[in-house]
């Protein structure tokens, strides 16, 4: 991370982070429609091209993962951090 970035903070007090929560939770669902749509698309492009994926859908889907992660581990408590866009989108 470069020293430009600030650093994530902690949600401060407990009403935010409900509304956060719910908001997170509504992105979680579009995000699992996103995968699902993705993981759709990497079938036909691997069906259609002689079972070669593709790298762009496989770095688009590893980031939407790696983005689930960060919203399930705020919504079930295991992170006070919030995630992106209040902290940096999930490098893979």
């Amino acid at each position: 991370m470069s020293s430009s970035q600030p650093l994530p903070q902690a949600v401060p007090d407990m009403g935010t982070r409900i509304i956060y929560m719910v908001l997170f939770a509504l992105v979680f669902w579009l995000l699992c429609w996103t995968l699902a749509l993705t993981a759709i698309g990497q079938l036909v492009v691997c069906a259609l091209n002689n079972g070669r994926t593709s790298s762009d859908l496989t770095r688009l889907g590893a980031g939407l993962g790696a983005y689930a992660r960060q919203i399930i581990e705020f919504l079930t408590f295991a992170s006070d951090t919030a995630p992106f866009p209040f902290k940096p989108w999930p490098g893979v």
